[in-house]
């Protein structure tokens, strides 16, 4: 059984590292208003398969290693153990998601809300995956670390080139600056593409680089050997620069907010190869930075600059869509619109004459919850995230668990201006991915 083990948790590490890789088989397509709906297609990942497998191997592992007792699933037993922090913010997550489940019987689509399910049965599968297993973080982050330098080069090249070339086998869509469609910044005379990686948006290639990044810092932290220098090197020269050629401002908050609150932790630990090494780290990264400001402050300031028309659009887009929640929430305060089906709720209840791409979800995960799962689904999501963010801030007394303390606390940030955590299966990874390592750490 130990081969096993090792099958899956070596399957694991590169589920990890490939996980950013967007192919897939588009086995029902679909339209709104004459315009492809995203969030009404049904696709098979190539990652899927590959989870697939590992969670069939684990499942097969653990029935075999630790087999359930009846005597365990008494409900006073169960009544005893809630107190317990990490079975309490583990339940909670458990009965979050069967909550979520429930909203297919009153949702607008019911076969998109059954294939929302799914992804989000997966998201808790590979929740459990992570508490049940006892994965070596380091071993995480490296996994992280060398998906995100390989994201950071394709980024990189994107960048240079001014193009993402389309490949079905990858998962890629064309995308250039002079094309619509394609995200960009504009300054007074030029159109810049903003950088994809292998995902489908800047922005969600950024949230992935910010997880990668703080991987990559703790690394920095606990490197014990030379060599590991080179690899770590390589990370800054590549997540760096793909982080900001993405210039996605909610990433840049999460990062540099995380990054604060890190610097804080490590002025108050008694460890100086922490502290040295550290301010190594962030010595690297403002030399890159400031390089590639330096040379390109034109995209930065047309980028945080709300008078520019592009990002004033885009602001008032986003305004839009905040409005189109509150009425969704408004309309359907208890039980919301079903699972996965947001934008059919605006479409149907709201507004039918706008052009199909502009049925978003509101970019802000938190109204999306409550839009579409009510006001019960939201309580039981604020509670699982306050929870973990509580009993976790309180146990903070090792540079680990305030790595994945950190990432979790990314994630939530970033998911106060955009919605992919909960509506990409990529994200929705991400997303259950963190809580499980946060609930595992509790249990340390």
């Amino acid at each position: 059984m130990s081969k096993l083990k090792k099958i899956v948790e070596w399957l694991f590490y590169f589920y990890l590292f490939v996980l950013p890789w967007q192919t897939r088989l588009i086995w029902r397509d679909s339209a709104l208003n004459g315009d492809v709906f995203e969030y009404g297609r049904f696709s098979l990942y190539g990652s899927q398969i590959l989870f697939g497998a590992i969670i069939f191997l684990a499942l097969f592992l653990l029935i075999k290693t630790k087999p359930l007792k009846l005597s365990q699933l008494g409900f006073s037993r169960w009544l005893k153990k809630i107190k317990n922090p990490p079975f309490l913010v583990y339940w909670l997550a458990v009965i979050f998601i069967f909550f979520a489940g429930l909203s297919i019987f009153w949702a607008v689509d019911r076969q998109i809300a059954y294939y929302r399910f799914i992804i989000l049965l997966q998201g808790g599968a590979l929740m459990a995956l992570v508490v049940s297993f006892n994965f070596d973080l380091k071993k995480i982050a490296y996994a992280f670390v060398g998906s995100g330098i390989v994201q950071g080069i394709f980024s990189v090249f994107q960048f240079v080139v001014q193009a993402v070339y389309a490949n079905k086998w990858l998962g890629l869509a064309n995308h250039f600056p002079n094309v619509g469609g394609s995200i960009i910044l504009q300054t007074a005379t030029e159109r810049w593409l903003r950088v994809y990686g292998s995902l489908p948006h800047p922005n969600v290639l950024a949230g992935f680089l910010v997880v990668s990044f703080l991987f990559l810092v703790y690394l920095s932290l606990t490197f014990s050997a030379n060599k590991e220098k080179y690899f770590l090197l390589v990370g800054y020269l590549t997540i760096l620069p793909a982080l900001f050629f993405s210039f996605c401002r909610s990433a840049w908050i999460a990062l540099i907010l995380c990054l604060l609150i890190l610097l804080v932790w490590i002025l108050k630990n008694k460890q100086t190869l922490f502290k040295k090494r550290f301010l190594n780290s962030l010595l690297i990264s403002v030399l890159v930075v400031g390089f590639l400001f330096l040379n390109l402050s034109s995209l930065v300031f047309s980028r945080i600059n709300i008078d520019d028309n592009l990002e004033f659009n885009s602001i008032d887009l986003r305004l839009l869509y905040t409005r189109q929640a509150l009425a969704l929430i408004e309309q359907n305060p208890w039980q919301g619109v079903g699972l996965g089906n947001y934008t059919l709720g605006v479409f149907y209840n709201l507004d039918r004459q706008l052009p199909g791409y502009y049925y978003q979800p509101v970019h802000n995960l938190y109204l999306l919850v409550f839009a579409e799962l009510g006001i019960f689904g939201i309580l039981i999501f604020a509670a699982l995230i306050i929870l973990l963010l509580y009993f976790g801030l309180k146990k903070i007394n090792r540079l680990d668990w305030l790595i994945c303390w950190l990432s979790l606390l990314a994630v939530l940030v970033i998911s106060l201006f955009d919605h992919y955590f909960w509506s990409l299966e990529f994200g929705v990874m991400i997303f259950w991915l963190v809580i499980g390592m946060n609930i595992k750490f509790l249990k340390e």
